[in-house]
């Protein structure tokens, strides 16, 4: 546990360095639960289960809107699936077995790597591996009575009482309900814990068939599983049933569902290829993305994945022999592996555990498995712990103790040489990889701890403006409360704070277009950020902004002839001057069009369109865009729009005119000038034959 918190722990803020739109969604999400926020279901993104947002903002509440605070989330809850796991194996398998299980999630990469992530997905595998243990102690409460009984006196068994947990005792019905509330929980996790419920009836069914004759567990266990399931549902009913009422929340299951919907009219050529793309992740190639893996790096390595490929067998044998053995109360494998009340309920379990938890990526194939199976990750060294359990009892049946040290010593030498490993891969390769450092922005958080430190008015160019990606990046990065951060995508917009002398910061991702460049001739280049020579999205350049918008905006044609006068929006938004690149066209051009705003009121989902119309009042051509979020808007800053229109190859030629207007996305409305129009007539262009 020392070295699993080690790996988890040391350097926590940068490592992953940055941070995802993911991550900042979590913190952002957990920001408004200390402020307030009590939903059932969020809808960041594509939809989230809120319990990691909630246990976050436990911690956030301590720790203010950092990253520091859902990382450490993320490493408590990886933590307790070691704790649980070890706990559940110790109990099914033996010491030995849980011990190695324990060192394998302590140190090896993929388990390193989730309990780093600030990710919801975490949370599953450490609530069900609770809840599997709980429900394992229910079951087997009764023969560790007996074992009690038979390994001490009755003085000292009525000194240290009855069992080593009296309430289970005293309430024989409280640990299925706590099996059955940690596994109720899980359905708020992540979006697999709607499957692996069914390892509790599965196990509870092997258990009934594999019971000597006159065993009385099959009636415990009969009344014991439907009042953890029914528990479970219980707890889970508030969400399913804001599910079910809305089924439009959900925009990942309709996306991982396809390969399903597919096979559904006969088409198994998808589900097919993706199950045996999935089949490869244990030892042969793994997740290709970056932001959760080494590309192509498997679960486990060739000799952990030889070991698992080893643990399947005993496991599958173990679970055979309650079958073959179902008439003998207590026996004992030739692996030391006790296949009595335990051990070859444990192997069905594992087994059932690591196939329920793999599902998902059965379906959706080798992309983001390392999220999408995580359930099966507590369970996935528990095979390799028993075929090192199995080697280990074949070496000591033998010679004894200096085998049994020896043993010790090659697990001790396997498992550093493991921790060493993923030392070199995480802290030294993945953490540093070009790649990574494009998707954890660790640009943009280098460029908003710039901002931090200098406070003041700033406009910042990113190709992720909206609301859940880089503000909800700077909310868990900026202390200094005059920091004034606005946000746009430089690729198509220019935006100016309000009053002249404020900065603008222009990554490498998102350089200014030619069109635009000529309204930062007033712009004085102050700085340029430190980065890696090898960061891709290099260089970042500070400027500072000498004239004000409206300055800009004195220098484009008025949008009424031989008039100042400005065009007002309701109290969103104001259009202020344009330029258009030619009034002359012919068939097949493209025109831009670059439109001077100042900007009123936050309006989300905000858009403006430019039409050319045509002879019967139809567009012919058009463009849609805002390159600064409609929800961001700072009153009194002037946003220019750049809008490129392609005119149509077998256009007619005639006079054609350009018209600009701004409405809603979320619900096509169109707002209006204060003269009641929805439109208005910037300009005309002429196309002429060629």
């Amino acid at each position: 546990m020392l070295a699993a918190a080690a790996f988890r722990l040391v350097a926590l803020p940068s490592a992953p360095p940055g941070m995802t739109h993911d991550e900042a969604d979590h913190g952002l999400t957990a920001w408004a639960i200390v402020n307030g926020a009590r939903d059932i279901y969020f809808t960041v993104g594509y939809g989230r289960e809120p319990l990691y947002d909630y246990v976050t903002a436990l911690v956030m509440a301590g720790t203010g809107p950092t990253i520091l605070a859902p990382r450490l989330t993320s490493a408590y809850l990886s933590l307790l699936m070691i704790a649980a796991t070890y706990a559940w194996a110790r109990r099914a398998f033996g010491a030995s077995v849980a011990l190695l299980a324990a060192a394998g999630l302590a140190v090896g990469f993929w388990p390193v790597m989730a309990g780093r992530q600030a990710l919801r997905s975490i949370a599953l595998p450490a609530l069900f591996a609770g809840a599997v243990l709980v429900f394992w102690r229910a079951i087997f409460v009764e023969e560790r009575e007996e074992k009690e009984k038979g390994r001490r006196g009755e003085g000292e068994r009525r000194r240290r009482g009855p069992t080593p947990f009296p309430p289970f005792s005293l309430f024989p019905f409280l640990p299925f309900l706590s099996a059955g509330i940690l596994l109720g929980l899980t359905f708020y996790t992540y979006i697999p814990a709607r499957g692996m419920w069914l390892a509790f009836p599965a196990l509870a069914a092997y258990l009934a068939l594999v019971a000597p004759p006159g065993e009385r567990r099959p009636r415990r266990l009969l009344w014991g599983t439907a009042l953890t399931l029914g528990v479970a549902f219980l707890v889970a009913a508030p969400l399913l049933l804001h599910l079910w009422r809305n089924p439009g929340l959900e925009v990942r299951i309709d996306e991982l569902n396809a390969p399903l919907d597919a096979a559904t009219v006969g088409e198994y050529g998808r589900l097919l290829d993706n199950a045996l793309g999935a089949l490869r992740l244990f030892t042969i190639e793994g997740d290709q993305t970056w932001r959760y893996n080494i590309p192509g790096k498997p679960f486990l390595g060739p000799v952990m994945g030889a070991l698992f490929c080893a643990g399947l067998v005993v496991a599958g044998w173990l679970a055979v022999r309650g079958f073959v053995n179902r008439r003998n109360r207590v026996i004992t494998d030739k692996a030391g592996l006790s296949s009595r009340t335990t051990g070859s309920p444990g192997a069905f379990l594992a087994l059932a555990w690591l196939a329920l938890g793999f599902a998902p990526v059965l379906v959706t194939g080798p992309g983001l498995s390392t999220t999408q199976a995580i359930g099966a990750l507590p369970v996935l060294y528990v095979f390799p712990a028993l075929a090192m359990a199995a080697g280990w009892h074949a070496l000591r049946r033998p010679a004894g103790g200096r085998r049994v040290a020896a043993g010790f010593i090659l697990a001790l030498i396997f498992f550093a040489a493991v921790a060493a490993q993923t030392a070199r891969d995480y802290f030294g390769r993945w953490a540093n990889a070009p790649e990574v450092r494009v998707q954890y922005e660790t640009t943009m958080v280098t460029a908003l701890r710039y901002l931090d430190e200098r406070g003041g008015a700033a406009a910042v160019s990113t190709i992720t403006p909206g609301r859940f990606h880089t503000p909800a990046v700077a909310l868990l990065t900026f202390r200094n409360p005059a920091a004034q951060p606005r946000w746009f995508d430089g690729r198509e917009s220019l935006l100016f704070p309000a009053v002249a002398g404020g900065l603008l910061l222009v990554p490498g991702f998102t350089p200014i277009p030619a069109e635009l460049q000529p309204y930062l001739a007033g712009a004085t280049p102050i700085d340029e950020l430190p980065m890696r020579p090898n960061d891709l999205d290099r260089p970042v350049r500070v400027y500072r902004l000498d004239r004000s918008g409206d300055d800009i905006a004195r220098t484009m044609s008025p949008v009424m002839a031989g008039s100042e006068a400005t065009i007002r929006f309701s109290d969103h938004i104001e259009l202020v001057g344009y330029d258009l690149s030619t009034s002359d066209a012919q068939p097949g051009d493209t025109l831009t069009l670059v439109t001077a705003w100042r900007l009123g009121q936050p309006l989300p989902d905000a858009s403006i369109f430019v039409h050319v119309i045509g002879p019967d009042g139809r567009p012919v051509a058009q463009a849609d865009g805002l390159g600064a979020p409609g929800e961001s808007w700072v009153a009194g800053d002037v946003l220019l729009q750049r809008h490129t229109v392609a005119l149509p190859e077998d256009i007619p030629p005639g006079e054609y005119p350009v018209t600009v207007g701004v409405y809603t996305t979320s619900d096509g409305r169109r707002l209006t000038t204060e003269a009641g129009e929805e439109v208005v007539a910037l300009a005309t262009v002429t196309v002429r034959d060629e």
